[in-house]
């Protein structure tokens, strides 16, 4: 099938996947995944809902993977480096890989703000996060010397 229904689709909290201490929890925002309803894998594309006063992630920036977003309801603001745009609807951003642009979105209102958020799916992708300690490489999250975090579970 080619025609999917927004709300027949499940919604998902987010968890912070982050290791210590850059963990930002629970529930910053809630999303549905909307090509993985139609088993499309070369891309995603999700609509999310950044909560009031939350971060969607850590600044970051993608070595192999472009990432847009295409905002819907409400207001963000979007950190690249040391500039902050405030977001409304129709607006967008494109980020492409490889481009040393480190982003965050922040919900600065008391209101839901609502985007699409769309990104490929390379499995070789490493994601930088600069000012931290921190990787995102195919084998997982490592220190910037190459050294992994411990994965969730494990003792040390």
């Amino acid at each position: 099938m080619a025609v999917f229904r927004k709300d027949s689709l499940p919604e998902h909290e987010s968890v912070s996947g982050y290791p210590a201490p850059y963990n930002l929890g629970r529930g910053n925002f809630s999303y549905r995944e909307l090509t993985e309803a139609g088993g499309l894998t070369q891309f995603g594309i999700a609509l999310q809902t950044l909560h009031p006063g939350k971060q969607s992630s850590q600044q970051h920036w993608e070595e192999h993977e472009d990432e847009f977003l295409y905002m819907l309801e409400g207001s963000l603001t979007v950190a690249e480096d040391q500039t902050e745009t405030i977001l409304t609807p129709g607006d967008f951003c494109c980020w492409k890989a490889g481009d040393p642009v480190a982003h965050t979105l922040r919900n600065h209102t008391d209101a839901p703000a609502v985007y699409l958020i769309a990104g490929g799916r390379q499995p070789h992708n490493i994601c930088h996060y600069p000012g931290l300690d921190l990787l995102a490489t195919p084998a997982g999250y490592t220190h910037l010397d190459g050294a992994p975090y411990p994965k969730e579970g494990d003792k040390t």
